[in-house]
């Protein structure tokens, strides 16, 4: 399993990839598999989960991303991990 950087670098996600991404729990395969079918590097797909699931200082800085991954969790009912996102240091 590599993570050569497929073609989809720094485009926008399609309606209902994050949903998708965030419906699987973030295993090795799915992240691979998830990787393949999006046209996204794995570690993209990695940044979406910690985003999403982490809690701490990674992802301050992913203010718009953030804002995305938490609206697609609460579209899918997802129960655990940060509600909204941090307040941006301006």
């Amino acid at each position: 399993m590599g993570d050569k950087m497929p073609g989809r670098t720094g485009k926008p996600y399609r309606e209902g990839e994050l949903e998708v991404i965030l419906s699987l729990a973030p295993t090795k395969d799915n992240i691979y598999w998830l990787s393949k079918l999006l046209e996204r590097s794995e570690k993209s797909i990695q940044i979406g989960y910690k985003i999403a699931f982490e809690h701490g200082p990674f992802g301050k800085d992913f203010g718009i991303q953030e804002k995305k991954i938490i609206g697609a969790k609460e579209r899918i009912g997802l129960a655990i991990g940060r509600k909204k996102p941090r307040k941006q240091a301006e």
